[in-house]
C-alpha cells in the first residue's frame, strides 16, 4: 500500500501549492503596503457618500495611486472605529462586488466580472471529429454573429488528431456536444461517370435523332424474343443501329446510351476515348479531363527561351447537390480545347487552341 500512500501525499502537496499560488495572485497588490500600514487603525463616519469618493478617501490614507472605472457607482455609509485599514478596504470592495487589479504601482478598481467569478465552474472536454473538419466546426462555434460559446468560453483545434478542445460551463458544453454530434455525419456522395467520344461530323445529328426517338417509349414487339441486358448484345452488320435502339426503348437510359455508342463503334462511326468515373461529396466540385498538352517555346525578356505546355483537352466540371428527395441537381461546365491552326510569331511558329465551353444546370432522378 506504500505507492498509494505516496501518491496521496504528492496530490495533497500539489493542492496546497495551487491554493497558495492562487491566494498570492489574489492579494498581490497588498505587497505595495507594509504590514504596519495595512494594520493601521482607521475611523470613519459617512452617510450615503459616493462609492468612488469613499474608495479614494481610504486610498489617500497611504497615498496609493488608484484608478476607479466608470462602472463603479452607487453610495455607501460607513461607521468605523479604529478598524484595521486592510479590513475596512477589503470589506468595502467585496460588499459592493468590486475587484482590484494591479498595473505596476497603480491599483485599478473595477466591477467584478460575473463570468470571471464563475470561471471555476468551467470545464474542458475533447470532442473527436470523425467526418467533418475540426477547424470548420470551431469557426462555427465561435462565429461572431451567433456564437455557441459563453462570454468566457473558448475553443481550439488539434489539427493532428482532428479534435476540438472546448472549455465552457457544463450547460454550454452539453449544447456544444450535441451540436457537434448532429453536424459530424458522413456527407452523401455521388458517382459521376462520363463518356468521352469522338464521332464523325455526320453522325452527331443521327445520334441525337435516335436518342430523341427512344424518349417516347416505343413498345417492344411480341415476337422480339429475349435479349441480354447491358453491353452483351449481338449487333449484326445487317441490323441498322437505329432500328435496334427503338426496339430497346424499355431499357434504362444509361444502358440505351451504352448500346448506341457501341453500335456506332461497330460501324466505325465513333470511338469511345474513355469512360472515367469519379466520386465526389455533396456540393463539392469534381473535374474530369482527357486530352494532350501542346508544347510551345516562350521567350523571356532577356532572350532566354523555355518550353511551355498548353492543354488541349476535353473537360467536364461537375458540382452536384443532393436534394432532400434524393435527386441530384448538377452544375455542369463542359469544355473542349482542340489543336487549331499554326500561326507565325516573332519567336517562331505557334499552335492556336480552339476552345468551346458550355455551362448548364440539370436535374437527375
Amino acid at each position: 500500500m506504500k505507492p498509494i500512500k505516496f501518491s496521496f501525499r504528492a496530490l495533497s502537496l500539489l493542492l496546497v501549492l495551487c491554493s497558495t499560488s492562487g491566494y498570492a495572485m489574489e492579494n498581490s497588490w497588498k505587497s505595495l503596503l507594509s504590514e504596519e500600514q495595512r494594520q493601521q487603525p482607521v475611523s470613519l463616519n459617512t452617510d450615503k457618500m459616493p462609492l468612488s469618493q469613499l474608495i479614494q478617501l481610504l486610498a489617500d490614507q497611504h497615498q496609493l495611486n488608484i484608478l476607479i472605472t466608470d462602472q463603479v457607482s452607487g453610495e455607501s455609509s460607513l461607521k468605523l472605529n479604529k478598524v484595521a485599514w486592510q479590513d475596512a478596504f477589503d470589506t468595502l470592495l467585496t460588499s459592493h462586488g468590486l475587484t482590484v487589479h494591479t498595473q505596476g504601482s497603480m491599483l485599478r478598481i473595477d466591477v467584478a466580472d460575473d463570468a470571471a467569478v464563475d470561471n471555476s465552474q468551467h470545464r474542458s472536454i475533447l470532442l473527436s471529429v470523425n467526418f467533418a473538419k475540426a477547424s470548420d466546426l470551431a469557426s462555427l462555434l465561435k462565429n461572431e454573429q451567433q456564437s455557441f460559446l459563453s462570454p468566457n468560453g473558448a475553443v481550439s483545434v488539434d489539427e493532428r488528431t482532428n479534435t476540438l478542445i472546448v472549455r465552457d460551463t457544463p450547460e454550454q458544453l452539453a449544447t456544444i456536444r450535441q451540436l457537434v454530434n448532429d453536424l459530424d455525419v458522413p456527407v452523401k456522395q455521388v458517382l459521376i461517370e462520363a463518356r468521352m467520344v469522338t464521332v464523325k461530323a455526320n453522325v452527331s445529328k443521327e445520334l441525337g435523332i435516335r436518342w430523341g426517338a427512344s424518349e417516347y417509349g416505343l413498345a417492344i414487339p411480341e415476337d422480339a424474343g429475349s435479349f441480354v441486358k447491358g453491353m452483351q448484345v449481338d449487333l449484326p452488320a445487317t441490323n441498322p443501329a437505329g432500328t435496334f435502339s427503338a426496339n430497346l426503348a424499355r431499357l434504362s437510359d444509361d444502358i440505351l446510351l451504352d448500346l448506341e455508342l457501341t453500335a456506332l463503334e461497330q460501324e466505325n462511326k465513333a470511338e469511345i476515348i474513355t469512360s472515367p468515373k469519379i466520386f465526389t461529396s455533396n456540393q463539392q466540385p469534381a473535374y474530369i479531363e482527357q486530352g494532350t498538352e501542346i508544347p510551345y517555346v516562350e521567350t523571356a525578356a532577356h532572350g532566354a527561351t523555355a518550353v511551355q505546355f498548353k492543354k488541349a483537352v476535353m473537360g467536364l466540371s461537375v458540382t452536384p447537390q443532393i436534394t432532400p428527395n434524393n435527386h441530384v441537381l448538377m452544375e455542369l461546365t463542359i469544355t473542349q480545347n482542340t489543336r487549331g491552326d499554326t500561326v507565325a510569331t516573332p519567336t517562331g511558329p505557334a499552335v492556336a487552341i480552339d476552345t468551346q465551353e458550355m455551362s448548364t444546370r440539370v436535374l437527375a432522378r
